[in-house]
């Protein structure tokens, strides 16, 4: 299991939003038009990255588990031709005051992960996730 947590300095309402809204995660996260966080909804989309390699594209495939509006938001998270598991990733946000806790937790993580892959080692993982959550958080406090 791999957790992040983050504290953003603006409402849960406005954090819930950046992580359900197309229009707001393709500002900070990846950019999935027909984003819908609705339980049983299957979202299938491309993830390219550009590195001294040269470029490599990732397919993503989630499916909706759970959707409490502005508190949690759980979905499965495969790699489609790269690894044969799946994993669980919970966002769980936390209201406090003026700011939103947010504890990103990527359970099953052995599954998708790749110890002989630099993409795809428990080690990028972590940076990662590290890197999305510093981006939703320069984001939400500009």
């Amino acid at each position: 299991m791999l957790q992040k947590e983050i504290n953003i300095n603006n409402s849960v309402e406005n954090v819930w939003k950046a992580i359900t809204e197309p229009e707001e995660m393709k500002k900070w996260y990846f950019n999935i038009s027909n984003f819908e966080a609705k339980e049983g909804e299957i979202y299938d989309f491309i993830v390219s990255i550009t590195d001294e390699d040269g470029e490599h594209n990732f397919r993503h495939l989630f499916k909706i588990l759970e959707v409490i509006p502005n508190k949690k938001l759980v979905h499965t998270w495969e790699y489609p031709g790269y690894s044969a598991g799946t994993s669980i990733l919970t966002w769980e946000l936390i209201p406090d005051k003026n700011s939103t806790k947010v504890i990103l937790t990527h359970n099953n993580l052995e599954e998708v992960a790749d110890e002989n892959s630099k993409y795809f080692s428990e080690a990028s993982f972590r940076v990662g996730w590290r890197d999305i959550l510093k981006g939703m958080k320069g984001y939400l406090e500009k």
